[in-house]
């Protein structure tokens, strides 16, 4: 990879590398995003990103894994969705521009090590752009902040309405441990491994199709949970939230029962 790389960009600057995780949940499906408990851990595969900061407000983005070239002036500020694989590379422009001045860009050449979808490949390769054009820009961030801005950028941008399940799995996971989230709150714990725990291992399937939850009815489902939860909560005759502040979490466990 980084031969591709000093054969696009040559091999004056010096070459800085991210790994961002792939992840696997015991339980976060269709949670995360309704405000629930979650848990998940961080496996050794995962996204590869090979950049050298540009030294103006240039973003040019090579991928080993889809065709073509994404270029970004960080100057312009109407970044538009083109329905393409660089409107990850857009959605963490247009997330930290939320927040930061982007003066320099970056030139990079990226890879997954697994076939696309399945695993939050998307989160990995939000996070890695966010840290790449963070660390372009000094910009120091803490982890949730980098939680925070890669989940508005695939919410707000790409159009995906999920929870920060995937995002805190790709940077608080650590190894031998069980990352335990409150969705609602942010709070977590790494639980470690114990040690009267038989030996296992996961097993990760690959069915030969790919795809993209951004075309799923993912986004659907979200919403049938709101609108559960919330005639749930006017069955109880309960002050009601708008539909869309209402989550499956605002349930007092009586209720459920």
């Amino acid at each position: 990879m980084i031969a591709t790389f000093y054969s696009i960009y040559g091999n004056a600057a010096p070459v800085k590398k991210i790994f961002s995780p792939y992840r696997v949940c015991p339980l976060g499906a269709h949670v995360d995003h309704q405000h629930g408990l979650v848990s998940g851990f961080a496996i050794d595969k995962g996204v590869e990103l090979l950049f050298t900061p540009s030294t103006d407000s240039s973003i040019e983005m090579r991928s080993l894994s889809f065709r073509g070239k994404i270029s970004i002036d960080l100057n312009n500020n109407a970044v538009s969705k083109k329905n393409d694989w660089g409107d990850y590379l857009r959605g963490s422009v247009y997330a930290l521009k939320k927040r930061f001045q982007l003066k320099y860009g970056i030139k990079g050449l990226i890879k997954g090590s697994l076939p696309i979808g399945g695993l939050s490949s998307s989160a990995a390769v939000l996070v890695a752009y966010v840290m790449a054009l963070s660390e372009a820009n000094e910009i120091s961030l803490t982890p949730m902040e980098t939680i925070r801005i890669a989940s508005e950028a695939e919410r707000e941008f790409v159009g995906l309405n999920n929870g920060i399940l995937d995002q805190a799995c790709v940077v608080l996971s650590q190894k031998d441990n069980l990352l335990f989230l409150d969705t609602d709150t942010n709070d977590y714990s790494l639980l470690p491994l114990s040690n009267e725990m038989a030996p296992f291992e996961v097993g990760i399937i690959f069915s030969g199709l790919t795809r993209s939850l951004i075309s799923s009815d993912y986004n659907l489902r979200v919403y049938e949970c709101k609108v559960a939860a919330w005639n749930i909560l006017a069955s109880k005759k309960q002050t009601l939230s708008i539909l869309d502040k209402t989550f499956l979490r605002d349930i007092p466990e009586s209720f459920f029962n």
